[in-house]
């Protein structure tokens, strides 16, 4: 039972790894813009490899499909995205409760993958690489929506888990709380039994 909680857990940051990936990777493809090793456009498989290069040097950055940097680029940025996705998770469920509403998660999640964007992209990995591969690897306007992506990913796989997971009761469904943006009961009941108003 406690291995389905973890793997559950883990769920919202993978859709919101796949998110990210697509975005992207499709970007990049229609964009075909200049990327920091000379004579590579980006495409597909630049962001990818970059995330490898940011690792093993701008050499394992490719503009076409290479299996060791690929899979080596995927597994760094499902990593990454587990660590970032927890914290974020956290953050979520803090503001919003277990079971947030799906536009508040979306909404608030966004808003979270553009601050994750700055963090790891225009500060760790700009400052770590001095050639900036990753953040040259497609338009580097590209990560935003990105990034985005991956937040709104993230929002909406954990608002669908919480839902899926637990039963509605009752004729009304209520907000989780306490929060310090949501009320902690959004349906008070009246002393000594009378009706609210």
């Amino acid at each position: 039972m406690r291995n389905k909680k973890l793997v559950a857990g883990l769920v919202p940051s993978l859709w919101a790894a796949a998110a990210l990936v697509l975005t992207a990777s499709l970007i990049a493809e229609i964009a075909a813009t200049p990327t920091a090793a000379e004579g590579i456009t980006s495409s597909t498989w630049t962001p990818i490899t970059a995330v490898t290069a940011a690792f093993f040097g701008v050499d394992t950055l490719h503009g076409s499909f290479a299996l060791g940097p690929v899979l080596f680029g995927l597994a760094a940025i499902l990593a990454v995205s587990v660590v970032a996705g927890s914290l974020a998770t956290a953050f979520l469920i803090y503001c919003l409760g277990r079971h947030p509403h799906l536009a508040a998660a979306a909404v608030l999640s966004a808003a979270l993958g553009l601050a994750t964007e700055i963090v790891l992209i225009n500060l760790l990995c700009n400052w770590l690489q001095s050639d900036n591969a990753i953040y040259t690897s497609l338009p580097t306007w590209a990560w935003f929506p990105a990034f985005g992506a991956w937040g709104i990913g993230l929002g909406l796989g954990l608002s669908r888990a919480s839902r899926s997971s637990t039963p509605v009761e009752g004729d009304r469904i209520r907000v989780a709380g306490p929060s310090p943006l949501l009320s902690a009961d959004p349906y008070p009941v009246a002393p000594h039994g009378e009706s609210p108003r």
